[in-house]
């Protein structure tokens, strides 16, 4: 459970670069090597990226912390190297910070609800930030799956 307000900012933020950067480049990465292979389910995760880019925007907005503009303490300015790699084995790459991206939004949905408060004071902001998380956790769940069925027989990360 996260306890502190600046924990919450600070992973708002990561997740925020993740979303907004770092999946966009990888799903980038991804089609550049796949070519035509595959580019249903990238253009699904892509999609998705870029809503819950946004979603977490509003978020940081709303609590009056600040949007990156470059890799927030923590992150890589880059994760992804598919160069060479078959499409199960990029997709096994993608899956895992799918699964990690659910398991911060799990998190952050278990703060603690007066942190949730301090962060966001106004009426029904904290009832919203749940449930987006909600919805952020399901997405990303989603993702893993169409990872986890592009990979078929390659998997290794399990959740």
């Amino acid at each position: 459970m996260i306890k502190d307000k600046i924990s919450l900012e600070k992973l708002l933020q990561r997740m925020y670069w993740i979303e907004a950067e770092m999946e966009q480049l990888g799903t980038w990465e991804a089609r550049i090597e796949m070519m035509e292979d595959n580019v249903a389910a990238l253009e699904t995760l892509s999609h998705d990226s870029d809503q819950h880019g946004e979603i977490i925007k509003k978020w940081l907005i709303k609590g009056n912390i600040n949007i990156p503009t470059e890799a927030p303490p923590g992150l890589p300015k880059h994760i992804f190297d598919f160069d060479g790699l078959a499409s199960p084995e990029m997709f096994r790459i993608i899956m895992k910070y799918e699964i990690l991206a659910m398991n911060v939004y799990k998190d952050m949905s278990n703060t603690d609800p007066e942190i949730i408060k301090e962060l966001l004071p106004e009426e029904n902001d904290a009832s919203d930030f749940l449930s987006d998380m909600e919805q952020l956790i399901k997405d990303e769940s989603m993702h893993a799956g169409i990872c986890k069925k592009q990979i078929g027989g390659f998997t290794k990360v399990m959740y």
